[in-house]
C-alpha cells in the first residue's frame, strides 16, 4: 500500500510540475476532448483526498474514555466505601470478581437486618454503573 501511494503521489507531483511549472502541456489531438492524462490526475486527485479522509477519520488513536485505573481489583475500596454508605457491614470474603468490572457482594444489611447478595458493575474510574440482585445482562446465560 506504502508503495502505490508513493507511486502516486509521485505521479501527481511529475505531472502538475510539468503542467504547470515548466509550462509544458499535454498533447491533445483536439481541444475539445479531456485527455487521458487530465483524466488520470483527477482520478489520482480523487483517491488521494479519499484516503485523507479515510485515514484522518479512523478512531485508532482516539480514546473513548480515560481510564483512572487498568484492573477491576483496584475498585475495591470504593465497593466497600459504597457498601459501608448505605449502612451496611461487608464480610471479609464478601467481594467475589466476575468478568470485567463486574463483582458478586454479600454483606449483612443492617437495615433490614439480613444477609444481601448483590452484583455490582463498575466502569475503569470505579463509578457504580450496576447495583442489583439480578445479575447484569451481560452475565445471564439461558443456563443460570
Amino acid at each position: 500500500i506504502l508503495i502505490f501511494q508513493s507511486f502516486v503521489l509521485s505521479t501527481i507531483f511529475l505531472n502538475l510540475l510539468l503542467k504547470y511549472v515548466l509550462g509544458i502541456p499535454q498533447m491533445n489531438n483536439e481541444i475539445n476532448k479531456i485527455s487521458f492524462v487530465d483524466i488520470m490526475l483527477k482520478s489520482k486527485l480523487i483517491i488521494l483526498v479519499l484516503f485523507f479522509v479515510v485515514n484522518g477519520c479512523s478512531s485508532v488513536n482516539k480514546k473513548d474514555e480515560e481510564c483512572y485505573y487498568e484492573k477491576p481489583n483496584s475498585c475495591i475500596t470504593y465497593i466497600e466505601r459504597e457498601v459501608k454508605n448505605r449502612g451496611s457491614s461487608l464480610a471479609f470474603d464478601g467481594i467475589i470478581p466476575l468478568e470485567d468490572w463486574t463483582f458478586f457482594l454479600t454483606y449483612f444489611d443492617f437495615v433490614e437486618n439480613k444477609i444481601t447478595e448483590k452484583y455490582v458493575k463498575l466502569n475503569c474510574k470505579c463509578e457504580i454503573l450496576y447495583f442489583d440482585n439480578k445479575k447484569p445482562q451481560e452475565l445471564t446465560t439461558p443456563f443460570n
